[in-house]
């Protein structure tokens, strides 16, 4: 349940502000880009002149979402930001998911900034913070709104619907509680489909996705302590396979927890020269990989998380792999 005090803050700074900037978090996913578009919607029809910006392209699988094409490939960084009365973050755990760039020193004279999020790993780097550790961001919008007495359209509720159920595996994860199965069925009565999300989002994929798939599971490993299994791959696989980062989340979402007997796995992707990005994912309640993420400054959820490394793919491996063993041998 949203806190009434903060969102009669948020609605107060929205209505005095003229112009509104709204950010995807770097390589955007269906929950974030869904809560963006809709949170648009709801601004548009308050009157707000918008602009919507990703530091990251536009990946294949939020390209099908209804007002996509709004969204500008742009630095929030570059921008400029006293075109702008308020700054409006979505799904973003820090401030460095905004973008990649040094975040700005300093900020135009009475510019807000509005973070909205879901991640129990959340920094608060906004000067109105709205955390809740609920199932995704878009189940933080859907609240806030009820909170506002908006009236849900059907737009709005097939956005949030979309949202919610890529952020809970198809209502898959822990995450699906009972209030997040009401808060579905509302949505659904009011304009969410099912039927799309499961085609676009769950069934729909690109050949070289399945490719990378394939990659993945020839190169993974199981630890001697048969508690986790991780998989890699380099950049000279990367090249070759023509790998986004969505096509990694998706790897990690579907290989990284499934493996019988095990509590989590790892899969670590080496993007270029000295970066090299990492995807946890936990398959049972009792082992938290957050833990390991922000070991290396990462961060998420318990049963998912992510980070990245400024190393070589064999350092990095060693230190992962490293940390990930002494967690377990604390179990």
């Amino acid at each position: 349940m949203t806190d009434k005090k903060t969102a009669n803050k948020i609605l107060s700074e929205i209505k005095k502000a003229k112009k509104i900037l709204l950010a995807l978090h770097v390589s955007p996913d269906p929950d974030g880009a869904a809560s963006v578009l809709a949170l648009d919607l709801v601004l548009q029809k308050m009157g707000k002149e918008t602009k919507l910006i990703s530091y990251s392209q536009i990946p294949f699988e939020i390209a099908c979402l209804p007002g996509i094409e709004k969204i500008k490939v742009v630095d929030f960084a570059k921008e400029n930001l006293a075109d702008f009365d308020l700054f409006i973050a979505l799904d973003s755990a820090q401030a460095r998911m905004v973008t990649r760039s040094p975040w700005p020193e300093k900020f135009p004279p009475n510019f807000k900034i509005i973070n909205i999020d879901h991640h129990v790993s959340g920094e608060k780097f906004g000067d109105i913070n709205l955390v809740e550790i609920v199932s995704s961001t878009a189940e933080v919008l859907y609240d806030l709104f009820l909170a506002w007495g908006i009236k849900i359209g059907k737009e709005v509720a097939y956005l949030l619907f979309w949202g919610i159920f890529a952020d809970t595996g198809c209502f898959q994860y822990p995450s699906t509680t009972p209030k997040v199965l009401r808060t579905a069925a509302d949505l659904l009565e009011n304009g969410g489909s099912l039927n799309d999300c499961v085609l676009l989002d769950f069934r729909s994929y690109n050949f070289k996705t399945l490719k990378y798939w394939g990659r993945i599971l020839a190169n993974m490993q199981m630890d001697e302590s048969g508690l986790f299994i991780w998989s890699k791959i380099t950049r000279a696989e990367n090249e070759e396979l023509g790998v986004n980062p969505t096509e990694i989340m998706s790897a990690a979402t579907l290989f990284a927890p499934i493996v019988f007997g095990t509590k989590f796995g790892i899969i670590l992707h080496e993007e270029k020269e000295n970066l090299v990005r990492g995807s946890l994912r936990s398959r049972v309640e009792d082992f938290d990989v957050s833990k390991i993420a922000e070991a290396f400054s990462g961060g998420g959820h318990q049963r998912a998380a992510g980070f990245s490394l400024a190393l070589p793919m064999a350092e990095a491996e060693k230190k992962v792999l490293a940390v990930a063993r002494k967690l377990v041998a604390r179990q």
